[in-house]
């Protein structure tokens, strides 16, 4: 079987693979098999997903906020005026 040996900075790695925290900015040693097997895991389209939150609570959710240009920090501090009085 054939295979692809290199070291490499762990740093190149970030968002490809989780690595332990005592990897981070060591080298490390990648070996890379060919998987000749099928992927077990599905292939997600944006249709397929969809379909798996039609009908669902999700949904309904869907448009609940308007589209605005307003942040996420906008919306907090509008709700935190709008509740700071227990009056």
């Amino acid at each position: 079987m054939e295979a692809v040996r290199q070291v490499i900075n762990s740093n190149l790695l970030d968002g490809v693979i989780t690595l332990p925290k005592g990897f981070q900015n060591k080298n490390v040693e990648v070996i890379v098999f060919l998987n000749e097997k099928k992927s077990i895991m599905p292939v997600l389209t944006k249709d397929s997903i969809d379909a798996m939150l039609k009908g669902s609570v999700t949904e309904s959710l869907v448009g609940a906020l308007p589209h605005s240009k307003k942040s996420l920090d906008d919306y907090r501090s509008e709700r935190l005026q709008k509740y700071e009085s227990t009056d």
